[in-house]
């Protein structure tokens, strides 16, 4: 008999892929930009991903044979650190030299990109796989993975909301770098990659209090970046 989590894995798996098209169809619609950008910034993120063995390496000689706070907050904070600098640079690259152009619309679209195609690749094909395997053939999974149908039944649309809430920042942050490219200073650029570093680390170092409590976090500076966001780019979307 099919667990009832397993269909809002199923759920949940579709709105982490299909969500993130279905705003850039409407984005690129209502504001006259183009898949190009879309694509570029989808491109530039997974260009970004080069940093998963320098992640590994680092963390393995943190901890070594010595785990302790010191090492495990070390080991937090060397994904949040490669993820600020590398998705940044990649985000200012492809801004300034592949889609060169500054209006604050293409920044949206190009911050869907880069943020849908996180939420495509890394985590939604994975969880509507997931899903759909324990529909289909829930004795055929493997043991380990078992254990994903005794967690709460809310649990994977908690994931859900978080891609939500991570497209905001990603949408934020890709507009902080434009600004950088249109004011030509460079503190725009610093304040993305010191953000993008603390909304990680944060939320990570949460997480051993609860899903709940990291979700908070990355909710604040969902509302905090997306504040400031919507006060450079409300003149240009309302046009």
């Amino acid at each position: 008999m099919t667990a009832p989590i397993a269909y809002v894995y199923l759920v949940s798996g579709l709105i982490e892929v299909f969500l993130p098209l279905v705003l850039a169809f409407y984005a690129i619609k209502r504001m006259q930009t183009s898949w190009k950008i879309w694509f570029v910034g989808a491109l530039m993120f997974l260009i970004s991903l080069i940093r998963f063995p320098l992640n590994n390496y680092l963390s393995a000689l943190a901890v070594h044979d010595n785990i302790s706070v010191i090492s495990m907050t070390i080991v937090y904070l060397i994904p949040a650190v490669t993820a600020g600098l590398f998705e940044e640079t990649a985000r200012y690259v492809g801004l300034k030299y592949l889609i060169k152009d500054t209006k604050y619309r293409t920044g949206i679209t190009y911050g869907l990109g880069h943020g849908g195609i996180e939420s495509i690749f890394l985590v939604g094909i994975n969880i509507l796989t997931l899903g759909v395997m324990l529909i289909i053939s829930p004795d055929s999974m493997p043991s380990m993975l078992q254990y994903v149908v005794s967690l709460p039944i809310y649990m994977p649309l908690v994931g859900a909301y978080e891609r939500v809430m991570v497209l905001v920042i990603q949408i934020s942050l890709s507009i902080m770098v434009l600004e950088t490219l249109r004011t030509k200073k460079i503190k725009y650029f610093a304040t993305a990659i010191i953000a993008h570093i603390a909304v990680d680390y944060i939320s990570l170092s949460a997480v051993s209090y609860g899903v709940l409590y990291a979700e908070l976090v990355v909710t604040g500076f969902a509302i905090g970046l997306g504040e400031w966001a919507y006060s450079k780019i409300k003149n240009d979307i309302m046009a």
